[in-house]
């Protein structure tokens, strides 16, 4: 069967709830809704596919090349099954195989043969089968009497059995995902691939270039992609790992090209954005800006620090912690831009502006302003609900999360609730939670360090001591006694050096052993009272939190339902992690007055940067290939050097790092891998003349593979145009 090429981008225009709708290509548009998209200006702009081409939900089409894996995306590149991504997207993937010994964080990784490649079992490949509109079926199953939470209960079961009448006795996954905040609904249906393995990883000091200093940041010089495998059992059963795996053979693919682009070339993005809040209102994003993400901020950069001292100490504590710091990093970084970005735009006038022109609009309409009239006072008083209660939700999920030790002994405590009589009137565990507890117990001690497990509890629970009155957690509560200061810090230093001191948890054999315990006796570990204690208020947060869920979230669809009442059907939902198509070109931008920056960087510019310190190291051979010009066909004729990396003012989020950009013939030009510091707010609402997706070039990756690593099995799979 001939083998189809398929693409992948992201939206370049986002809608704000309350503005006018200024470019008719604006948003992350899901597959289902291509015709309601300009093709004729696509085409004209450079699009040489047809929309059948893009999505075919009879046949193959490039949607096919396009793989949900990990955190990101990622796209299939050979017949044989290679998936190319981030570097950052396979981190968790490259930090597993990782040693001391074997550090191809540091050195990175090549797999000369296939038998080399390394097996990651943390890692699927997801395919998209299909998707339906299953709105009907959803919708039918509620009635206008329904109380918030009797509905949001009554969505999940209809969700759950939709989910399982379609999966039947395959192996897909089957997911129902909400749209519009409830007012639609679709079933989704992957094939999902078990065996993946790596393939090649280029060092830090190239995929990883710049760290966190140029991280949102342009210009980049950032060598961001890995490659991966899928693989399949020989009689094509989506089997976990085994020697006798055999590559799968995807039914897309996607060509490289490496002629380039230029200002104003046509790129398209099809890919798995994370989550995007276009449609909050006022009261929402001020709880947000004012309180949830600062918050939110101050308890991972207190982590960070931890964890970044201790791995300055101690080479095997900095790979186990790696891929956690990477992520809390990153996450900081994107809340501290989206904070900056609300407050230059003034995001809250803006949107009191919009709100303002809404309910104009329902003064206009007496119908739609008796069934809506209310809603956007509705929102702000729930969320004066949400803020009695919002800080104790924040710090209790952070430090029910932050322990490994606590994270094993909140397994232990589900575990003993398992617990039931037998035949014989024994009690004993269920034979599934027993499985899963003893199958996790390698993967969490194997990125654990306790010294700083210990000193990263000890500050969470230092902080989760400073909650306000009336949010304050019971058991923090005892341990604290209302000290502060050194006393308070003395106090919880000996609860934590006894805690650990008094558990069978904190290695390996001790949880083994443990599972051979009665109920009772794991209950009576001091871990796991620890646990339960704390859960007594988490449960409660969790209670008030789904009350909390399934009032606002009624009240979000009421909101959308207005807005389409106002502004018509063809607008894009917000991202929710399930596949969708953006488009734009390739496109410079003015961050502020008198600064200029162009589309593209080259290797000039990551020689320009180096400092010799991390995160500036180039390596010895990457400078020597530069200094020698010894490009080949991968320089860029107009700036005789080698592309880096390119803009192009397509609309990306979390979740589409490693999504291909392809050019208008369906070729990868490049991989999505961040977005820019003006726009980072973009999750929150869309800077026509200042957002633009950074992407590393498809050039690039092919110098690196090359002439610096001399991939030549590689390169001789790939189809290069």
């Amino acid at each position: 069967m001939r083998k189809c090429i398929v693409t992948a981008v992201i939206p370049a225009i986002f809608i704000l709830l309350f503005c006018a709708l200024t470019f008719p290509e604006e948003g992350m548009w899901m597959l289902n809704q291509l015709d309601k998209l300009p093709l004729a200006k696509m085409h004209a702009k450079g699009l040489e596919l047809t929309a059948e081409q893009i999505y075919n939900s009879n046949g193959t089409s490039l949607k096919d090349a396009i793989v949900l894996l990990g955190g990101g995306t990622s796209s299939f590149v050979s017949a044989n099954g290679l998936i190319m991504t981030n570097h950052h997207v396979a981190f968790g993937a490259i930090q597993s195989v990782s040693s001391v010994q074997e550090d191809y964080l540091k050195d990175g990784f090549y797999a000369k043969t296939m038998e080399e490649e390394l097996s990651v079992p943390s890692y699927s490949a997801q395919l998209l089968l299909s998707q339906k509109d299953i709105t009907p079926e959803i919708l039918g199953a509620l009635s206008d009497t329904m109380s918030a939470d009797a509905r949001q209960k009554t969505i999940q079961a209809k969700s759950r059995e939709i989910e399982k009448k379609e999966k039947g006795d395959t192996e897909f996954e089957c997911r129902v995902s909400e749209f519009y905040n409830g007012v639609k609904y679709f079933l989704f249906t992957y094939d999902v691939l078990r065996d993946v393995r790596l393939v090649y990883a280029p060092p830090t000091a190239i995929g990883n270039y710049g760290g966190e200093v140029d991280n949102w940041y342009w210009p980049r010089h950032t060598g961001d992609f890995s490659i991966m495998r899928a693989y399949v059992a020989p009689d094509g059963k989506r089997a976990r790992y085994d020697k006798a795996n055999v590559p799968y053979n995807p039914k897309a693919f996607l060509p490289i090209s490496i002629k380039g682009y230029q200002e104003g070339s046509f790129a398209m993005i099809m890919g798995y954005p994370g989550r995007t809040f276009r449609y909050r209102t006022g009261p929402e994003i001020k709880l947000a800006k004012e309180e949830t993400l600062p918050l939110s901020m101050e308890l991972f950069k207190m982590r960070m620090d931890i964890i970044e001292a201790a791995g300055k100490k101690d080479r095997a504590v900095e790979i186990k912690f790696a891929s956690r710091w990477r992520g809390l990093a990153n996450v900081y970084k994107n809340y501290q831009g989206t904070l900056e970005g609300m407050t230059r735009a003034d995001i809250l006038k803006l949107r009191a502006d919009g709100e303002s022109k809404f309910q104009e609009f329902l003064k206009s309409k007496p119908d739609l302003r008796q069934k809506y009239g209310s809603v956007l006072s509705d929102i702000a008083a729930t969320y004066d609900e949400l803020k009695t209660f919002n800080r104790k939700q924040i710090v209790i999920s952070q430090l029910m999360g932050s322990s490994d030790v606590l994270t094993i002994a909140n397994r232990f405590r589900s575990f003993a609730g398992s617990f039931s009589k037998d035949s014989t009137g024994r009690m004993k565990p269920s034979e599934s939670s027993l499985k899963d507890l003893k199958e996790s117990i390698p993967s969490i001690f194997k990125n654990m360090d306790l010294p700083t497990d210990k000193e990263v509890l000890a500050a969470m629970i230092i902080k989760a001591a400073a909650l306000p009155e009336g949010q304050k957690i019971a058991e923090i509560q005892e341990i604290a006694r209302n000290k502060t200061g050194p006393e308070l810090e003395e106090k919880v230093a000996d609860f934590v050096k006894d805690l650990y001191k008094g558990t069978r948890l904190s290695s390996p054999e001790g949880c083994l052993k443990m599972l051979e315990k009665s109920a009772d006796d794991i209950r009576d570990d001091d871990f796991v009272k620890f646990a339960i204690k704390l859960d007594k208020d988490n449960s409660e947060i969790q209670t008030k939190a789904t009350a909390f869920n399934a009032k606002i979230g009624r009240l979000r669809a009421k909101l959308l339902e207005a807005n389409i009442a106002w502004k018509g059907t063809d607008i894009y939902p917000d991202a929710n992690r399930t596949m969708r198509i953006t488009y734009g070109e390739v496109k410079s931008y003015n961050p502020r007055d008198a600064v200029h920056y162009d589309f593209e960087t080259t290797l000039t510019g990551v020689m320009e940067k180096e400092t010799g310190q991390d995160p500036f190291i180039v390596p010895r051979k990457l400078r020597e290939l530069w200094s020698s010009r010894d490009f080949s066909r991968y320089a860029d004729q107009r700036l005789n050097d080698v592309p880096v990396a390119f803009l192009a003012n397509l609309d990306i989020t979390g979740g589409n790092s490693g999504s291909p950009v392809i050019n208008g013939k369906g070729e990868l030009i490049g991989l999505a891998f961040d977005g820019n510091w003006e726009a980072v707010v973009g999750d929150y609402f869309f800077q026509e003349t200042l957002n633009r997706s950074i992407n590393v070039d498809a050039r690039y990756i092919l110098f690196i593979l090359d002439k610096y690593s001399g991939a030549q099995n590689i390169l001789n799979e790939l189809v290069i145009r």
